[in-house]
């Protein structure tokens, strides 16, 4: 696992020894590569962060902050060991919650973000109530977007109350879907 581009560009990231299933390279690259002219000066939403691979590649990229989200003590120290090696512990702000809760937590803040990355464990029910709750909450800015991955065989809506998908791309086994506001 390593950062693929930006200002950290080539460096390793730490991996719990879990059984959590990291974004692949080929994956995540395509990923920013979609997202490029958001990820600037952009406030990230890292959801089921596992080792935080996602957020940080959108730090090296130039995002001026990432939240990580992950409820798993273990993968939220990694987490933190990864953005004091990478020098972005100013820049990421990690929360070990549950995600349903820190989304309830986040709106009552006011928080906004320009991307939201919901990685969830393939085949969980909890990523289809992360994005109903996305699609209630107002934590998205008005040209923001929200990026769910999951499992091709997983059938996720194509709307969720105020977000619709308005790109999804299958990579090996999985798709990522891309949401935005109605207008």
């Amino acid at each position: 696992m390593r950062v693929i581009s930006g200002s950290a560009k080539g460096r390793k990231l730490k991996v719990p020894k879990t059984d959590i299933r990291p974004l692949s390279d080929r994956s995540k690259e395509a990923l920013f590569n979609i997202l490029i002219s958001k990820v600037s000066d952009a406030s990230f939403l890292d959801l089921f962060a596992g080792s935080g691979s996602v957020g940080i590649e959108a730090l090296s990229r130039g995002a001026k902050l990432s939240f990580f989200v992950e409820q798993d003590k273990r993968h939220v120290r990694i987490i933190k060991e990864n953005l004091a090696d990478l020098s972005f512990e100013e820049r990421g702000e990690v929360y070990s919650l549950d995600v349903l809760k820190a989304l309830k937590i986040l709106s009552s803040k006011g928080a906004k973000f320009d991307i939201i990355f919901l990685g969830a464990p393939y085949n969980s029910p909890v990523l289809k109530e992360a994005l109903i709750q996305l699609g209630d909450l107002d934590l998205l800015n008005p040209l923001g977007v929200v990026v769910a991955e999951y499992r091709f065989k997983q059938k996720i809506d194509s709307e969720f109350n105020k977000i619709s998908r308005f790109r999804e791309e299958k990579y090996g086994d999985t798709i990522l879907a891309f949401y935005e506001r109605k207008i």
